[in-house]
């Protein structure tokens, strides 16, 4: 019986002496790390719409509209339906890193127009929504755009 013992604690000794001479200490890493600028560059189509809330992307014909973002930050627009804005202009984000609003400058205007920004990724597509009110403050549409691929 003093053998059994002795040999638990001699293994108990061991088990003890490599715990604590493997672990490592942490010492954390003095790295700043930056988040991304986010870009809207591309050509995009709208995919959901809503009105108040209401969903009326089967209303209407929302397939030929296009807004197309510039990496020189001037837009595009083909086919136009009620929008925040009405004609091609430029266009900024309040923050490039973590932006919630995007501004439209119409050309010939010196004032923007702000639109409320989402910038989700969903079911791993990359989609813009859009809210804003264009000339009556009782309605407020909401777009959901996602990119044109082809």
């Amino acid at each position: 019986m003093k053998k059994s013992l002795y040999k638990q604690f001699v293994l108990l000794l061991i088990s003890l002496t490599s715990m604590v001479v493997s672990c490592e200490v942490f010492e954390p890493e003095d790295k700043v790390y930056v988040e991304s600028e986010k870009t809207i560059a591309g050509s995009w189509k709208i995919v959901e719409a809503y009105r108040n809330d209401v969903d009326i992307t089967d209303l209407m014909d929302f397939s030929e509209f296009r807004i197309k973002f510039d990496s020189n930050n001037s837009y595009t627009i083909e086919n136009y339906l009620p929008f925040v804005v009405s004609n091609n202009g430029s266009w900024n984000l309040d923050d490039p890193q973590y932006p919630f609003k995007i501004l439209f400058t119409v050309e010939g205007s010196t004032e923007p127009l702000v639109s409320d920004l989402n910038f989700p990724i969903v079911n791993g597509t990359r989609q813009i929504g859009l809210t804003f009110s264009p000339g009556c403050p009782s309605n407020q549409y909401t777009y959901v755009l996602e990119e044109v691929t082809n």
